[in-house]
């Protein structure tokens, strides 16, 4: 019986992969008649036309055999290489396999036969935008495919996200309302709306599209871990932290990355006898701000009659366990699975607010909750005793991988601009790696210190910080550190920061220490850097 393309067979693929490949190879040695015998072979066990190849890739890579879907396309690009649909076919493959940066070439091979072909500038533009989410050449592409066809409503909802990492935002929303005229029900226009919408500061409207998302598509956890992040930013932990669970299968930098670990997850079970494993995941930031429940862990794991260890970055192993590891019966780092203590159930530290129903009220914001070496503390005042000015720790990026980190940073070139001129303040560097800029500050005029190539870990950078008179920093690891030493802290946030922040405020409940300085608007550093130039000033005339 003849297979058809919805019922692929291994070993029936892998003859038909062959015979392909030897009509291919007859082909390019001018034997036309083993070139016919080998097609018609594969013909018979499955079909052979464009559509056909089409659906047998997509139906392939949609089974999590991606490795046989390339195969066949690079068959038929072999078989005919001046085919725009075979090279397109090849394009796409690689790019359902997140292999976009080897999606490129094919589609440019196509691109060069056939500039009309449908859909190939936008997927061209993906590809693209995946290493450089605001190229120019995907604008360009994507500017072109729509004047082709201005009915295509994933090159305006590519177009949309192109222009909002261009940081045009008005543009953003309209190609976004273009493509929901088009496609009003298609949940990767509304989620991406949604975001988009957090940008523009419209929150009752992102929230209103990004749950239209999660309602057409319920099965993509993507659209659930979105909605957390808006509920938990405007302050609704009711729905948040439940919510929250889906960043495992939902977030980008999540999704898939949980690990195996040999015992249940936690869900409240009782733990008389029991040993349960408390255990690190996402950024240093993440472990900074919620390391703050394990005392409170700890003492219902012990009222219950159970056992708690705890497993964390190595990094983080002196300053964790100077403060927090007496708590936990079991203190180690890092280390494989195979490496960890005995366990009955595991919990992660991100879902303790969870489990303790936190509400804003009764968020643990005792502060310090983490204490740095004194006598390192103390050898870096002793070091620093010179210096008889206002001592402030500058951070200015996040990690350059961080998918919002060109919407966080401000760039040590804006501290020049309007910290120069303030002769009452002494700064000094707390970005690790960052000499080159270092030096150029000083060179136009910044009076900065770096002392970073001292700091092996974040028990070193928190005595440094303790040493201090203030932090000014972004949102990254730095600022939870600060506040969570009870450092002065000073955050500069985006529009649509990190929900640990809320909206709308100059405090945090979660850092008493801190006071937050927003943009108004999409991008606008500058009322926020005059707003902070001003209290810098005046706190360094208050302590002279």
């Amino acid at each position: 019986m003849l297979k058809t393309s919805l019922d692929p067979d291994q070993v029936l693929l892998e003859s038909f992969q062959t015979f392909v490949r030897h009509a291919a190879a007859a082909q390019q040695q001018g034997d036309q008649a083993a070139h016919d015998i080998w097609l018609q072979a594969a013909s018979h066990l499955f079909p052979t036309d464009p559509d056909s190849v089409d659906a047998m890739c997509q139906q392939l890579t949609a089974r999590q055999r991606a490795a046989q879907a390339e195969s066949i396309a690079r068959a038929f690009v072999a078989l005919a290489p001046g085919d725009a649909r075979a090279l397109f076919r090849l394009g796409y493959t690689l790019q359902w396999m997140n292999r976009h940066a080897d999606a490129i070439a094919p589609y440019r091979a196509a691109l060069a036969i056939a500039p009309d072909l449908h859909s190939l500038r936008n997927n061209l533009a993906g590809a693209l935008m995946s290493a450089d989410p605001a190229s120019t050449e995907a604008l360009t592409l994507l500017s072109t495919a729509l004047e082709q066809n201005p009915a295509d409503a994933n090159a305006w909802i590519n177009l949309g996200k192109t222009h909002l990492a261009r940081f045009e935002l008005d543009s953003a929303l309209e190609a976004e309302q273009r493509a929901l005229e088009l496609q009003p029900d298609n949940p990767v226009a509304l989620g991406n709306h949604g975001q988009t919408l957090r940008e523009a500061q419209q929150w009752d409207d992102a929230e209103r599209f990004t749950s239209a998302a999660h309602r057409m598509a319920p099965d993509n956890p993507s659209y659930l871990s979105n909605l957390s992040m808006i509920h938990l930013l405007r302050g609704n932990y009711a729905d948040g932290w439940r919510e929250h669970e889906a960043r495992w299968d939902g977030s980008k930098e999540l999704a898939g990355r949980r690990p195996a670990l040999p015992g249940p997850a936690w869900r409240g079970e009782p733990l008389a006898g029991k040993t349960l494993l408390l255990w690190g995941e996402q950024g240093m930031g993440d472990l900074l701000q919620f390391c703050r429940y394990v005392p409170l862990l700890a003492d219902r794991v012990h009222r219950e009659g159970g056992r708690l260890v705890w497993n964390s970055f190595p990094q983080m192993g002196a300053l964790l366990g100077r403060t927090l590891a007496q708590h936990a019966d079991e203190f180690t780092l890092g280390g494989g699975v195979e490496m960890l203590p005995k366990f009955d159930y595991e919990i992660s530290l991100l879902s303790l607010p969870l489990l303790f129903d936190t509400r804003e009220d009764t968020i643990p914001s005792t502060v310090p909750y983490l204490q740095a070496d004194p006598s390192a503390v103390d050898a870096w005042r002793n070091r620093l005793a010179g210096e008889k000015r206002l001592k402030v720790g500058l951070v200015w990026t996040g990690s350059h991988g961080h998918q919002r980190n060109p919407y966080r940073r401000v760039g040590l070139e804006r501290y020049v601009d309007y910290f120069r001129e303030l002769d009452d303040v002494a700064f000094f560097s707390l970005q690790p790696g960052a000499g080159a800029d270092v030096a150029a500050a000083r060179t136009a005029g910044l009076d900065i210190a770096d002392h970073t190539a001292a700091f092996e870990t974040f028990d070193d950078t928190a005595a440094y910080i303790a040493a201090l008179d203030l932090v000014i920093t972004v949102c990254t690891s730095v600022a939870h550190l600060s506040g969570a030493i009870g450092q002065r802290t000073w955050v500069l946030l985006d529009v649509n920061p990190h929900w640990v922040w809320l909206l709308d405020r100059t405090d945090s409940p979660w850092y008493p220490t801190a006071t937050l300085y927003r943009q108004p608007h999409f991008a606008q550093w500058e009322p926020v850097f005059d707003k902070l130039t001003s209290d810098l000033a005046a706190l360094a005339r208050a302590l002279r």
